[in-house]
C-alpha cells in the first residue's frame, strides 16, 4: 500500500533533478559529436596540431618554417611535429573555415612519419589546457586507432569531464536551502553544453570548471560545512583554470576568499588554500617565462609589436584604459552577432555589482567577499581586452579589435549564481522585515479646530522626527 510514499524517500526521486540535467546535457553532447563535422569549430586544427605535437614530444613550441590558413609569415611561425595522419585528417575535413589549417605545399621538413606544421595562436597553452585530448590521442596511440577514431574519442573525453564537472556542480549545492540556486546552475550546465560540452579546445575544460568554481563559491558563502576536501577542490579548480589559460589569472585570488569570510577555518585547510595558490602562480610564473616568447598572430601584429606593446603595457597601462573603454562601449567584436551577446554579458555584470552592493551593504563580510569575487571578474575581462590588444589589433585601429564573446563565458557562470545569491538575500530581507504602521488618533468631529489642530501635533511630530532620523541616516 505505501509503496509510493518508499519510494519517495530513495535515490531516484532525490535525484532525479542531477538525473534530468546529465541526461540533457549528454544528449547535447552527442548530437554535437554526431552532427558538428570536424574542422567547423574555433581554430580547430591548430589545437589538434598543439596536442599531437605534445606527444610527440614539442611540448614548448619551436621555430618552424611552414605556414597556415592562420599564420602566413613563415619567419616568425613556430609549432613543432605534428604526425602525417594528422595532417592528412585535417587537409581531408578542409570545411573553408579558418581554423589554422596546415598549407601542405608550405611543409618542407619531414621526418620519418612527422612534419614541422605552425600553431602559433595555441602554442601558448600549457599541457593543463589539453588534459581531456591529450589523455583521448594516448589511449588512442595505445590501442592503435586511426586519426577518426582518435579525433571522435577525444571529443567523447571532453564530454565525460564537463558530465563529471555537472554532477560535482549540483552536488555542492545540495540542501533545500539552495535548491534554487542548484536549478539556475543546472540551467547553466544545459546551456553552456553545446558545442562546450564536447569541442576540441581549452575553451570546454575552462567551461567545464567554471561551473564547479561558481558552486564552490557559493557553497562557501551559503554553507556552515566548508571541509578540507572542498578547499582541495577550490585550489585545483582555479588552479587549472588559470594554468589553462592566462586571462583567468585573477581567478587565484578566489582560493584566499574563504579564509577572508569564514571566521573559523582549520589550519589544515588555510595550508591547502595558501598551499594551493602559491603552487598555481609558481607555475604560471614558470610557463609565462618559457613558454610564451613569440607572437601568437605574427601575420597580423609581428613579434616586435608584440613587444613593444608589452612595455606600454608595463610602463605606461593608463594609456590602454581608453582604448579598452572605448571597445566595450562601442560593443565591438570579431563577428556581426557579438554586439549582442557583449551587451548582454555587460548587463549582467552590472546588475550583479548593484545587487551585491545592495543586498550586503550592512554584512561586511559578505560584501567584502563578492566584491572581490566581481573584481576577479572585472581582471580577467581586462587582461582579456589586453591580450587582444597586443595579439591581434592592427596598428591605427581604434578600440580592440578580435572580441568574441565566447571569451567571456566561463566568467557567466560566477556572476549569474553571484547575482541569484543578492537577489536571495534581498527578498529574504523584504520577507522578514517587520512592518510597522503609525496610526492617527481619532479626533471628536464636533470639537473646536484648534483642537484638533493640537491633537494632530503629536502624530505630526513623530513622523516628522521619524523621517529626519531616517534622512541622518543616510546622509
Amino acid at each position: 500500500m505505501h509503496s509510493y510514499s518508499t519510494d519517495q524517500n530513495g535515490w531516484l526521486p532525490r535525484n532525479r533533478g542531477v538525473i534530468i540535467v546529465l541526461t540533457l546535457v549528454l544528449l547535447c553532447g552527442v548530437l554535437g559529436i554526431l552532427l558538428v563535422r570536424p574542422g567547423t569549430t574555433a581554430d580547430v586544427w591548430a589545437h589538434v596540431y598543439r596536442v599531437d605535437a605534445m606527444l610527440n614530444g614539442d611540448v614548448l613550441a619551436r621555430s618552424v618554417r611552414a605556414t597556415s590558413d592562420y599564420h602566413s609569415d613563415t619567419t616568425q611561425n613556430v609549432g613543432g611535429w605534428v604526425s602525417d595522419d594528422v595532417i592528412a585528417f585535417s587537409l581531408v575535413n578542409d570545411r573553408d573555415y579558418v581554423s589554422g589549417l596546415v598549407n601542405p605545399a608550405s611543409i618542407t621538413n619531414c621526418y620519418g612519419n612527422r612534419c614541422e606544421v605552425p600553431f602559433n595562436n595555441t602554442a601558448v597553452y600549457p599541457p593543463f589546457a589539453y588534459l581531456p585530448q591529450l589523455g583521448a590521442f594516448a589511449v588512442g596511440r595505445l590501442l592503435q586507432l586511426n586519426m577518426t577514431a582518435r579525433f571522435y574519442l577525444a571529443e567523447i573525453f571532453q564530454l565525460g569531464v564537463y558530465l563529471a564537472s555537472a554532477g560535482v556542480c549540483l552536488r555542492l549545492l545540495s540542501g533545500d536551502a539552495l535548491r534554487w540556486l542548484r536549478r539556475l546552475a543546472g540551467l547553466l550546465t544545459v546551456w553552456m553544453a553545446m558545442p562546450f560540452s564536447f569541442m576540441f579546445s581549452p575553451d570546454s575544460a575552462l567551461v567545464a570548471l567554471s561551473l564547479p568554481l561558481a558552486c564552490l563559491m557559493v557553497r562557501c558563502v551559503e554553507n556552515d560545512h566548508f571541509s578540507a576536501v572542498d578547499c582541495i577542490a577550490l585550489s585545483v579548480t582555479a588552479g587549472i583554470i588559470t594554468l589553462a589559460k592566462f586571462a583567468y589569472a585573477p581567478c587565484l585570488l578566489m582560493v584566499l576568499l574563504p579564509m577572508a569570510v569564514r571566521r573559523r577555518m582549520a589550519m589544515r585547510s588555510c595550508l591547502i588554500l595558501i598551499g594551493g595558490c602559491v603552487i598555481s602562480v609558481l607555475l604560471l610564473l614558470t610557463w609565462v617565462g618559457i613558454g610564451t616568447e613569440f607572437a601568437t598572430n605574427p601575420s597580423r601584429v609581428p613579434y616586435v609589436e608584440v613587444a613593444r606593446r608589452r612595455r606600454e603595457l608595463l610602463t605606461a597601462p593608463h594609456l590602454f584604459l581608453p582604448r579598452m573603454l572605448y571597445s566595450i562601449i562601442r560593443l565591438q567584436g570579431w563577428s556581426w552577432w557579438e554586439p549582442p551577446l557583449l551587451f548582454l554579458f555587460w548587463t549582467l555584470s552590472i546588475t550583479t555589482l548593484a545587487l551585491t552592493v545592495i543586498a550586503w551593504r550592512k554584512n561586511h563580510r559578505r560584501l567584502l567577499f563578492w566584491l572581490a569575487a566581481w573584481v576577479t571578474t572585472a581582471g580577467c575581462v581586462t587582461l582579456i581586452y589586453m591580450a587582444v590588444w597586443m595579439q591581434f589589433t592592427l596598428d591605427g585601429q581604434q578600440g580592440v579589435i578580435g572580441i568574441n564573446s565566447r571569451y567571456f563565458l566561463p566568467l557567466v557562470p560566477l556572476l549569474a549564481m553571484q547575482c541569484a545569491v543578492a537577489l536571495q538575500s534581498i527578498s529574504q530581507d523584504v520577507m522578514d522585515k517587520p512592518v510597522t504602521c503609525v496610526l492617527r488618533p481619532p479626533v471628536p468631529r464636533m470639537c473646536h479646530r484648534r483642537e484638533r489642530r493640537k491633537s494632530r501635533q503629536p502624530w505630526r511630530t513623530a513622523v516628522q522626527t521619524k523621517w529626519i532620523h531616517r534622512l541622518w541616516r543616510i546622509f
